[in-house]
């Protein structure tokens, strides 16, 4: 027996989010492996966190383009739920931060997040749909 249309959408919608929570900090983990141990990059100063601020870039991209690819509808819905995560959590980062990072840093760290939601929106979404032949 079938499984019911909105059973299998619900499900992949959450899939889809799990999928994109856990893609956050793997590819900040592996952006933070390729900086030691590739490019040499000791930890702290103002070239390992701009450097450690693209990685954090390049996660929230990969998290919004996962999750728009795997779910199976209403994708700009799914962006904005990711983009609310995103700044919730951006927020929280930031307050327990502190002053632990230079000012440009956690400016940097929120002011990104749409990015972050709008790439990966478009690089999975928004580029197909609007590269189609006209009819």
């Amino acid at each position: 027996m079938p499984m019911p249309r909105r059973l299998v959408f619900l499900l992949r919608s959450l899939l889809a989010l799990v999928l994109a929570i856990v893609a956050i900090p793997a590819v900040n983990l592996a952006g933070a492996w390729l900086s030691e141990r590739v490019f040499g990059l000791p930890p702290g100063g103002t070239l390992r966190l701009a450097v450690d601020l693209f990685w954090v870039l390049a996660a929230g991209c990969a998290a919004a383009w996962l999750l728009v690819e795997t779910a199976v509808a209403a994708k700009t819905a799914h962006t904005w739920m990711l983009f609310a995560i995103y700044l919730a959590v951006g927020v929280y980062g930031v307050t327990a931060m502190g002053s632990d990072f230079p000012v440009w840093f956690t400016v940097g760290f929120v002011v990104l997040l749409p990015a972050q939601a709008w790439l990966g929106r478009w690089l999975a979404w928004g580029r197909r749909r609007n590269s189609r032949p006209p009819p």
